[in-house]
């Protein structure tokens, strides 16, 4: 009917219910802000109005049933659209974890699992970046976070996603 289970639904009834404190099928304003105020303390004024003009379709200042299921029906969709853009997001930072892994693996020519100052200036030469010893000491020491040495996978995503 509006997108709802019949449990969701019967579900939304009895929080009906419970908003609509005189029982005679209708939420007004007032029962609305104490429904709301029971729910959340700390909502104010403003946003209570907010949600039941939003509430109110018909505009005759009472929320009836249909209305708020419908208006929860929105709610319950919005919800289910995030909870996929974020399921969405974090798949896509999957990748691109992925892709700084494979892009490490490229530079760790021995695969030791770090970046050695040998592998470092191959690929910089690879790439045609030229720079002296003191530049190349100076980019090390940027990079090389810890003072290890070499360059592990945090320090090179750190640097990598600077970037970006």
């Amino acid at each position: 009917m509006n997108g709802l289970t019949p449990s969701q639904r019967d579900k939304l009834s009895r929080v009906f219910r419970q908003f609509d404190g005189n029982g005679d099928g209708t939420i007004s304003l007032k029962e609305f802000k104490i429904a709301c105020k029971r729910f959340n303390p700390n909502i104010s004024a403003h946003e209570v109005e907010m949600l039941a003009a939003e509430m109110d379709i018909d505009g005759n200042g009472m929320i009836d049933l249909e209305e708020f299921c419908l208006c929860m029906a929105r709610h319950v969709a919005a919800s289910r659209q995030r909870a996929q853009q974020q399921q969405q997001q974090s798949s896509n930072r999957a990748l691109s974890t992925q892709q700084l892994r494979d892009a490490f693996n490229f530079f760790d020519k021995d695969k030791s699992g770090t970046i050695s100052q040998t592998e470092l200036r191959q690929v910089m030469q690879t790439l045609g970046v030229r720079c002296s010893e003191p530049e190349f000491k100076a980019l090390l020491e940027n990079i090389d976070t810890n003072g290890d040495g070499v360059v592990d996978f945090e320090e090179f995503t750190k640097l990598l996603t600077s970037f970006l």
